[in-house]
């Protein structure tokens, strides 16, 4: 590599830091460590995360045995899950513009007995890692609500569903025990797969089957790894911080994280754990797109920040250029894929798969960088994959044909659709002012100094990811339109609404991840990077490089009393 551009790379932080407009706490003992933020103080009690947990699981359970005001319009049980999500995102942004930032430790936090025989408790609680990810799901929550507008068939059980999974989602993010993280891991699967196979396409069924397969190989290995470390820590405690303080062999630490990558690569998923993901986003219907390329997914680089890097640190170390190739395959594969198919849906599929790969990259690196990166690129790729998977579902859905060459030249006919497909594979390949391009040059720039290789083989990934979007581009939106395709129609209100809400955030958090600021100080956001670096500057402390202690010569020892009174002095060696 040229000399100017190692040079460029090196200077990396130096070029984020202007860029990303942090506001460091001041020093001063009496300047208090906070931005000072819009609606801040609003709320205060203690079970807000029970709240974001149990609530939508509440109204799951009110929704199925409350009988429908007007029978077979489903408006009463979209109304129903429309508020509960408005309402969830609502106490997520007010405890957002309450977080605590540049403060280390557990914010929200709910502790109480469950099973103490074995260990286990109810223990709730979220740092800057986990708002990042409650604020993406509650987003994707809203977002996928507004995108099953035109669901009429079994709305009852699907908005149920629905919200069955926004609250398994939220209860991964905030369980800070292991054994509640895993329950509300292995129960998010049951829903998702029913929506699948429920309201998806013709292929429904397969799709269904395979995403039950892998999420239960990645359920299986979650658990072995969870019961092979709780017993090498000493089997007295499921807490996740307790757990990360044991001290543990190294060939233990490695097999465990193995479990804990294979758990994560089976949901993110990378290849070659893919096809369920591919599968799914084909067929599902464009509300469970939202929320399985948007949120579901992401829980799997959730876990491989929380529990592969946060806990099995030598492990990780040695593992690094292995979870490197993994990103760069991923991005590769994925690209290539997409220059392949001529299905506008499955394309849109493999594009979504990029963002996964960029974030494990970003844990591959283990550096304050990348790792700032990987958790603010979870959130800004959460929402470009659901945004270029759900304009694509809908895109066909309005267009009536998957096929790129019966799906074509439609900017004229379906322009809204058309546009905002095009911003959604921008968005997945990261272009300025987006909030994947500030993530994604955190991700790059945070890990070429320890994984070269990899950043480089997935730069070249995202040159031909540009190639296949513009080959979508050319055929659907600016190609020659096919007379024998049927007539489209453009988009409703529900479907601008819900894939510009995905537009407004990439842009909102690109354009200011620091948050606005008035005077040097955010004002109605606090920043999402603000947000999130405290607790990823405490996680790449633990793999920051100590300079090996130079010997202190051994001190002479005290004459003894007989050497003193002896009046010759001893012979030299």
């Amino acid at each position: 590599m040229s000399g100017w551009l190692t040079g460029l790379l090196a200077a990396g932080p130096h070029i984020v830091a202007p860029w990303l407009e942090t506001v460091a706490p001041s020093p001063s003992a009496s300047a208090s460590p906070t931005p000072a933020t819009f609606g801040a103080n609003v709320i205060g009690f203690s079970f807000l995360l029970s709240l974001l947990v149990w609530g939508p699981a509440v109204m799951a359970a009110v929704t199925a045995i409350i009988p429908e005001p007007r029978p077979g319009q489903g408006r009463w049980f979209l109304g129903v899950a429309f508020w509960t999500n408005a309402g969830a995102l609502a106490l997520m942004i007010i405890g957002y513009s309450q977080f605590q930032a540049y403060t280390s430790g557990l914010q929200f936090e709910e502790n109480l007995p469950w099973l103490p025989a074995l260990g286990v408790s109810y223990h709730l609680g979220v740092d800057g890692i986990g708002m990042a990810l409650l604020l993406l799901n509650g987003l994707i929550g809203l977002v996928a609500v507004i995108a099953s507008w035109d669901v009429r068939e079994r709305a009852r059980t699907y908005f149920v569903l629905l919200l069955l999974t926004q609250s398994t989602i939220n209860g991964v993010v905030v369980a800070r025990d292991l054994f509640v993280l895993f329950l509300f891991w292995a129960a998010s699967a049951v829903p998702i797969a029913i929506l699948v196979a429920g309201y998806g396409g013709p292929r429904r069924t397969l799709a269904a089957g395979r995403l039950l397969a892998y999420w239960g190989l990645g359920t299986a290995a979650l658990l072995a790894g969870m019961v092979l470390l709780y017993s090498a820590a000493g089997s007295t405690s499921f807490d996740v911080d307790t757990l990360a303080k044991a001290a543990i062999s190294p060939r233990v630490q490695l097999v465990i994280a193995v479990l804990f990558a294979l758990a994560a690569a089976t949901r993110l998923p990378l290849v070659p754990f893919h096809s369920w993901f591919r599968d799914a986003l084909s067929e599902a219907p464009a509300g469970v797109v939202i929320i399985v390329a948007g949120a579901a997914s992401r829980l799997g680089g959730y876990v491989l920040v929380r529990l592969y890097a946060g806990i099995e640190h030598d492990a990780a170390r040695t593992l690094a250029p292995f979870v490197g190739a993994f990103a760069a395959l991923t991005v590769v594969y994925a690209v290539l894929a997409a220059l392949r198919t001529n299905d506008v849906r499955r394309l849109a599929a493999y594009l979504a798969l990029v963002p996964g790969g960029v974030t494990v990259l970003g844990v591959a690196g283990l550096t304050p960088l990348s790792l700032d990166g990987t958790v603010l690129f979870l959130f800004a790729g959460g929402l470009a994959a659901a945004l270029v998977a759900g304009a694509a579902a809908t895109l066909s859905e309005r267009a009536q044909a998957r096929s790129l060459g019966l799906a074509a030249g439609l900017a004229g006919r379906i322009p809204k659709l058309s546009w905002l497909l095009l911003v959604g594979c921008l968005a997945v390949l990261g272009i300025p002012f987006l909030a994947t391009w500030t993530s994604g040059l955190m991700v790059f720039l945070g890990s070429f100094r320890s994984q070269p290789a990899a950043v480089f083989v997935v730069a070249i990934g995202l040159v031909i990811g540009a190639a296949a979007c513009a080959r979508l581009m050319h055929r659907v939106v600016f190609g020659a339109p096919n007379p024998d395709a049927p007539t489209p129609s453009d988009a409703t209100l529900s479907d601008s609404w819900y894939l510009g809400i995905l537009v407004g955030a990439l842009l909102w958090v690109g354009l200011l991840p620091g948050g606005p600021k008035l005077f040097g100080i955010p004002v109605v956001d606090p920043g999402l990077v603000n947000i999130v670096n405290t607790s990823t500057a405490d996680l790449a402390s633990t793999y920051a490089t100590t300079p090996t202690p130079t010997p202190s010569p051994s001190p002479t020892p005290s004459p003894s009393p007989s050497d003193t009174a002896s009046p010759t002095p001893s012979p030299a060696p």
